[in-house]
Parts: C-alpha cells; sequence; structure tokens
C-alpha cells in the first residue's frame, strides 16, 4: 500500500517550480499542470522520434516531445523555472524509484526486483526498461513477460496440475495501451509457454479516444470551437470519456458533463452502451487476430483449451468478454486480481530468483516471440543462418564456428517471419571478431567459436568468442613384453590392468583446457620400480603421438547495440542524485513551513481557552498581532521562502508564546510532582523511624540523618508552595516541577545507600568432631563407620534437612 493506503500507485512524475513529484503526489497535477506531468512513457521507451507509433501518440499527449540528436525522444518540462530535458528512460526511473520507496516503507532495503514488460517489446525496449533500473539504483533480475507474470501468479498455487499431459490455459490481458494473449500449458511443478501474440495498439485508450473524438465533434458542432486545438481542454475531456466508459461498463447508459471545458462552456452529454459499441466495433474486430494468432503459434485447437483468463484494466468492458466468448465457446475466468496480478507474479519470481526466500518449485519455461538470424560473408559470398527460431525457449545458447585468417562482422537481425512493427530497426546489432589470438605455425586458418545466447531478459548477445588451437604432442606409454604376455595369458588381472590403462590413456587424449597446458606424462614405472626399459621380461616404452585442444580468448566488439552507454548511465545516474537531493530539500522546507502554520493556530486557539488565565491582557494583544502578521505573511511574500527563513519565523514565534505556554504547562505538572516529592519524604520518615527487625542492624545515627534529610525537603517544598501561591498565573513561577523532581531524586540518592545496607551474616556454629578412631586395615571398608549418628547429622545436609541457621541445635552441637 501506499501511503493513501491504496494498492495502486498512478504511474505519473511531474515537475514543478520547487521540485519533482512522483506517483500520487504527482497525480492532482495532472489537471492543473499537464505539460508537465508526464505519463503513458512506457509507449515511447526504447523507440526512435521518427517512429509510427510516437508520431500518432504525441497528437495526444499534452507535454511536449522532441527529437533528440541521435534519433530518439526527449521529453521537454519546466523544472525549477527553467526548460529540462528528460529521457523516457530517466523518467521511468523515477517511477520506479517511487516503487522502490513504497516498497522499503516496512524498512526491507530493496536491492534486486523483476520487472514486468510487455511480451512485444524488442531488444531496443528491454535494454531502456534495464537502464531505467540501473539508474534508479535497483538490480533487474529479469525481465519478465506480463502473460507469464500471470501464468506464475495463476499456477504455482495450484495442487491438482497433471504429471503428464498439461493443462493448457488462455490469458488475455486487456491494457490500457495493448492488448495481449498466451497459451500455457501447466504441469505439476512447471508451466512452459506455447505462444504470445498481441495487438500493440489496442487497449482501454483506444477505446477511451472512440468517446473523445465523438464528443469533440459533438462540441465542435454546438459551439462552433475546436477541444483538440486546447491541451487542457483535450485532457479534461478525455479523462471525463475514461470515467464515462468505466460506468457503461456496468449500467446500459450515462451521462458526461464536464464544467467550464474551454472558454467557461459546460459541455453536456449522454451515451449508451450500444452506441459506444457500435463507434468501437472496428477496434474490437481487431482483438479476433491475437487470438488466432496464439492458438496457431501454439499448434493445438480450441477443443485443448481446459480455460481462459481475462485481466487488465479494460476487461472490465462487456464487448471483449463478448468477443472472448464466441471465440473460445466458453465462458472467461476471472479468478484473478485484474490489476495486481502482474505485480504478484513479479514478486514471486523475484523470490523464486533470490536465495533469500523459500519457494515452492516451480519451472518457469517462457519463449522468445521473434527469430534471429546471423548474417556473414563466406569467400566473399554472403551467408545467413537462423540461429535462434520464433517460439524458442529461453534462455538458450548456440554456438557458431568459423575458420578465419583476420577480422570478421557478424551481424544479428530479427527473421523475416518475426512480427516487428513498423519503425523498429530489424538489425540487433553487428559484432567485430578478431583477430584469431594465435596465428597457426602452417599458415591455416584459425579455428573460431563464437557462443550466442538469448538470456533471462529476452536479449541476444555474443556470451564469448575463443580460438580452438589442436597440437600433437608425444607421450611415452608402457606395454608389457611379448613373452610375458605368453606366459600368463591365462591369468586375468593382468588382462584387466592392461584394459584399464588404455582407458585412460584415451581420457587423456580428450583431456580439457586445464589437462592440456601441463607437459607429457613420464614413462609409468613398472611395479618393482624399474623403469620399462631396464628388461624386456616385464615391459618395454613405446612413443605415442597425441592431439591436445588450448583456447584462446579472442576479442570482439559490439556495434549499433541498443542500450544506453555505461558514461551515458553514470551521468544520468547522477542527475537522478540531484534531482531527490532537490526534492529532499523541498521537503525539509515544507516541513518547517507547516511547522510554522500549526504553531500559529495552536497558539491562537489555546490563548482564548486552556492559556487564558496565564496570559496578561498587553502579552495576548501582542501575541495575537504577531500571529495575524505571521499568517498574513506565509500566505504573501512568505509562500516561496528558504529553510533557514521558516526557521528564524518559528523561533521568533516561541520567543512570544513559549512563556506562556512554560506557565501553562508548569502549573498542570506541580501538583504531581510535589506529591510524589511527599509521598517518597514521608515513606522515609516511617521507614526510618520504625523499630522493624529488617533495619536493626542499621545505625540509629543514619536512621536520624534520613529523617533529617526528609524533613527538610518537606519543609522546603511547604516554603516554596508558600512562595507560589502568592503569586498571580500570569507571573513567572518560582516553583518549577523540574525542580521538586530535582529534590526527590536527591533525597533518594541519600537515603537508599543507607536503608538498603545489607545486614551482616549470622556466626557459624562450630561442629563437634565425634568420630570414633578407626583401624589402619579398616578405613577402606568400614565406610559406614565415618556417619555420625542420626541425631548428630542436622548440618550435613542428608539427615533431618535442617537449614544452617536452624534456630534449634542438636545436644551434641550445643556441647
Amino acid at each position: 500500500m501506499n501511503k493513501e493506503s491504496k494498492r495502486e500507485t498512478p504511474s505519473v512524475v511531474g515537475f514543478g517550480e520547487k521540485a519533482r513529484s512522483l506517483g500520487t503526489d504527482a497525480a492532482g497535477s495532472l489537471s492543473i499542470n499537464p505539460k508537465n506531468t508526464i505519463f503513458g512513457v512506457k509507449r515511447l521507451l526504447g523507440k526512435k522520434f521518427s517512429n509510427p507509433d510516437v508520431q500518432r501518440d504525441i497528437k495526444q499527449l499534452p507535454y511536449k516531445v522532441k527529437e533528440a540528436p541521435d534519433g530518439g525522444i526527449l521529453i521537454e518540462v519546466s523544472y525549477l523555472g527553467e526548460q529540462h530535458f528528460f529521457t523516457p528512460e530517466q523518467i521511468l526511473a523515477g517511477i520506479i524509484k517511487d516503487m522502490k520507496d513504497i516498497a522499503e516503507v516496512d524498512g526491507s532495503p530493496v536491492t534486486d526486483c523483476v520487472l514486468a514488460v510487455p511480451a512485444y517489446f524488442v531488444e531496443s525496449e528491454r535494454y531502456a526498461m534495464l537502464n531505467a533500473a540501473r539508474i534508479a539504483g535497483v538490480n533487474c533480475l529479469r525481465l519478465l513477460n506480463d502473460t507469464t507474470a500471470i501464468a506464475l501468479a495463476y499456477g504455482i498455487y495450484k495442487t491438482d496440475l497433471p504429471e503428464t499431459d498439461p493443462v493448457n490455459v488462455a490469458f488475455v490481458d486487456v491494457g490500457h495501451n495493448a492488448f495481449q494473449v498466451s497459451i500455457v500449458g501447466f504441469k505439476k511443478g512447471q508451466l512452459r509457454v506455447h505462444s504470445h501474440a498481441w495487438d500493440r495498439n489496442l487497449g482501454g485508450r483506444d477505446l477511451d479516444n472512440v468517446l473523445f473524438e465523438y464528443f469533440a465533434q459533438e462540441f465542435q458542432e454546438k459551439y462552433k470551437l475546436d477541444v483538440r486545438t486546447n491541451a487542457r481542454a483535450s485532457f479534461r475531456l478525455r479523462m471525463a470519456c475514461e470515467k464515462l466508459k468505466k460506468v457503461l461498463s456496468s449500467i446500459p447508459e450515462a451521462p458526461l458533463n464536464v464544467e467550464c471545458l474551454m472558454n467557461d462552456i459546460d459541455f453536456r452529454g449522454s451515451m449508451t452502451r450500444e452506441k459506444f459499441e457500435e463507434l468501437a466495433a472496428p477496434i474490437l474486430e481487431r482483438a479476433k487476430e491475437p487470438l488466432k494468432q496464439a492458438l496457431e503459434d501454439a499448434k493445438i485447437g480450441l477443443e485443448d483449451i481446459a480455460s481462459v483468463e481475462v485481466t487488465g484494466g479494460s476487461s472490465r468492458v462487456p464487448a471483449i468478454i463478448s468477443i472472448l466468448k464466441d471465440f473460445f465457446h466458453k465462458d472467461p475466468s476471472r479468478t484473478l486480481n485484474a490489476t495486481e496480478v502482474i505485480s504478484r507474479g513479479c514478486a514471486l519470481n523475484c523470490a523464486m530468483l533470490s536465495p533469500v526466500f523459500k519457494v515452492r518449485d516451480f519451472e518457469v519455461v517462457d519463449i522468445f516471440p521473434f527469430g534471429v538470424a546471423f548474417d556473414w560473408e563466406k569467400d566473399g559470398e554472403p551467408t545467413s543462418t537462423v540461429l535462434f527460431e520464433r517460439n524458442c525457449a529461453i534462455p538458450s545458447a548456440k554456438m557458431l564456428t568459423f575458420h578465419r585468417k583476420g577480422k570478421f562482422t557478424l551481424r544479428a537481425r530479427y527473421t523475416d517471419d518475426s512480427p516487428v512493427p513498423e519503425g523498429f530497426d530489424r538489425t540487433i546489432g553487428t559484432y567485430e571478431v578478431g583477430p584469431p589470438a594465435k596465428a597457426p605455425e602452417d599458415g591455416s586458418k584459425a579455428k573460431i567459436k563464437v557462443k550466442v545466447g538469448l538470456n533471462l531478459h529476452g536479449i541476444l548477445g555474443v556470451e564469448s568468442v575463443q580460438q580452438i588451437e589442436e597440437e600433437e604432442y608425444e607421450e611415452t606409454v608402457t606395454k608389457k613384453a611379448e613373452s610375458a604376455k605368453a606366459d600368463k595369458k591365462d591369468e586375468p588381472m593382468p588382462d584387466a590392468t592392461t584394459a584399464s590403462q588404455e582407458g585412460a590413456s584415451a581420457e587423456n587424449g580428450t583431456a580439457d583446457e586445464a589437462a592440456a597446458e601441463h607437459s607429457a606424462a613420464p614413462a609409468a614405472e613398472s611395479a618393482d620400480g624399474a623403469t620399462p626399459m631396464e628388461t624386456e621380461t616385464k615391459g618395454a616404452a613405446e612413443v605415442v603421438k597425441k592431439k591436445r585442444t588450448r583456447k584462446h580468448s579472442v576479442p570482439y566488439k559490439a556495434q549499433g547495440v541498443a542500450g544506453l552507454s555505461d558514461k551515458t548511465v553514470q551521468e544520468y545516474i547522477e542527475e537522478e542524485g540531484n534531482i531527490e537531493l532537490q526534492k529532499k530539500r523541498q521537503d525539509e522546507t515544507n516541513e518547517r513551513k507547516n511547522a510554522v502554520e500549526a504553531y500559529v493556530y495552536m497558539l491562537r486557539n489555546q490563548l482564548s481557552d486552556a492559556l487564558s488565565q496565564y496570559v496578561t491582557e498587553q502579552e495576548q494583544s501582542s501575541i495575537s498581532s504577531k500571529l495575524t502578521d505571521t499568517e498574513d505573511w506565509l500566505y504573501d511574500e512568505g509562500e516561496d521562502e528558504t529553510k533557514a527563513v521558516y526557521v528564524n519565523k518559528l523561533k521568533e514565534l516561541e520567543a512570544l508564546g513559549e512563556p506562556v505556554l512554560a506557565r501553562a504547562r508548569e502549573a498542570g505538572a506541580r501538583p504531581g510532582a510535589a506529591a510524589a516529592l511527599m509521598q517518597t519524604a514521608n515513606r522515609l520518615i516511617q521507614i526510618a523511624s520504625a523499630n522493624d527487625a529488617k533495619h536493626s542492624h542499621i545505625p540509629r545515627d543514619d536512621k536520624e540523618k534520613v529523617v533529617a534529610e526528609a524533613t527538610g525537603a518537606l519543609e522546603w517544598l511547604e516554603e516554596k508552595q508558600k512562595l507560589q501561591n502568592s503569586l498571580r498565573h500570569t507571573d513567572d513561577p518560582v516553583l518549577l516541577a523540574s525542580d521538586i523532581a530535582k529534590r526527590e531524586g536527591t533525597l533518594v540518592r541519600f537515603a537508599d545507600p543507607i536503608l538498603n545496607k545489607p545486614a551482616p551474616p549470622p556466626p557459624k556454629a562450630e561442629k563437634k568432631e565425634a568420630e570414633a578412631p578407626k583401624e589402619p586395615e579398616q578405613m577402606d571398608t568400614d565406610a559406614a563407620a565415618d556417619a555420625p549418628p542420626a541425631g548428630e547429622g542436622a548440618q550435613t545436609g542428608t539427615g533431618t534437612g535442617a537449614p544452617e541457621t536452624a534456630p534449634e541445635v542438636s545436644e551434641p552441637m550445643a556441647e
């Protein structure tokens, strides 16, 4: 929950004249400061300014979007009274920072996270998300596809999943921006994604736009004014249309009212659900295509779908539910929380990837919805191969082997059948490899292996490049002599030993890099310590040629790969730190300003109530005048001041108000402190005057000192109280509660060591030795003779059990 006790936080970033605001704080400025309030940044993330989707989106955004020097996107805002430009990654970093702060409310620091992204995000969009996480100061363990997160939250709690044949479930996520479909198979302890399909531009936002265009046209026909030309009016109308869409999901007809929409004109309209569905029919019809594509890619039929789960805020639109029901021939299920399930899936996956938490064993096998091919030149001819097929499982890795003498270039691109939208570069990146670490001695081409992988984020990368060098070397091995074999051909043990040696030799022939670095082993000695060449009857030495493999790292350089450079990311991290520092300063300033305002209201209310008897007319007049002046200053020239100014202003008010407040506090605390001192003094006098056995060991002089000290404290209190009672309530007190408490503490510290002095221990009685003499030869055997009689063992602890200080003793001890 956020600070408003809500479980949903707006993904909004606001920039003001004093500081940046995030989440719930920024949402309030959407209607009053739309040009500096950023939302919908996911639509801009990882895209070029020339992207057709970007060009369509910026027409609906109230804030300004510019083209960056590198062709990217910059968002223009007014911040701290100046013009600033931020990238979508920086804006998203602020949103992630806000989520991190909410998660840390309970005191647990957040360092790792799993972030959800749409399944259709390409390389550049995924890199942008990771860069935003770095700028926000969190480590992203995985970029998890939205529908995969939904499937994880759905399946991990299922206890009735089959062992073999999977249960196929279709997940349909209808969000604000996009429509996503995934078909997932569930088995016990595992989920496997079969397919992903989507429409990037089919969501609640597009349904809102249908209503917006309808009412904008109606407003223009009535009043000859185009709402689209006014950013603030357009935003307010869009917000009203979004609210109307939600209302139409539950009732068949609803009104639309916007006060002072434009030129002080109040706009009113109405819409029926039937009319809305008719207007939105062309958009809703597009929902069927992703459903068909998901089934086709999963290679299953409708009869194989066990259930359909619907999530997303826009899934509440009845028309969408009708389309799903007609397509799957079954009612969609709503067993999952439509807006929270993706976050829950991410949290579960983050716990699974973390060593701190223990989570039920559940394997998540996701797929990569695009295909990846690599291009290069071989003998001057272009060559291409598909390295990763569409819908292959991730993470995944492949190895490419090349024979080259010098440098060569690899180009990674999306395959032709990959559903990459218009406006994105189909080239993922180029990799310049080489030259080889070591040229072969015979002048041949070097053998180079390139390892390419798709990681958990769904991002392609070259993981390593190595040169494989094979070389021959000679090794001396031992063979049994022919005569020895002939003499012992019927004995099984030597044959088994030979087989073992041959197996060891074969194993050495395929030794890995670590073993290959060592020199050839010396000739083995025979059992009696002689070398194989010493005797022909024992064995003979033979030189054998073998091969071993050496691996050398080969340099490579990535070019044209998406994402920000480390230097740029570090600059953005520093800028984010400065923004956070400015916000912290502003928060402290606001706290001091609020403290001044609160003190004004508190003191004014109490002057005429609780403080009325402790303030003179002159003081009341002076303080009231000062409070009024301060209040007027706060809402005028004191509206925007520094922290130090507010601190000094509060000190000025406290200099006037604290003496009056102190009189009231003392008047309330003094009776209790006096009663406590009187009770303590009387208790000590009673203890010191009593002749009880507990304190009989304390000398009388010491007791009299305690009585004198307690009596003196009571006399001091009585004298001070008389003086205090002679004063008026408006006079400063002469008897403070703190002075009374201090006098009580002094009295206790004086009396406690005396009255708590421990009594001296009683004298120990001497024990008479009454054992009879024994004969030398009986000392070891007559143990019973050493024990005293029953009446004489009272102090040993083994007889009657009487304590050592018992008042009665036996007759022998008395002697």
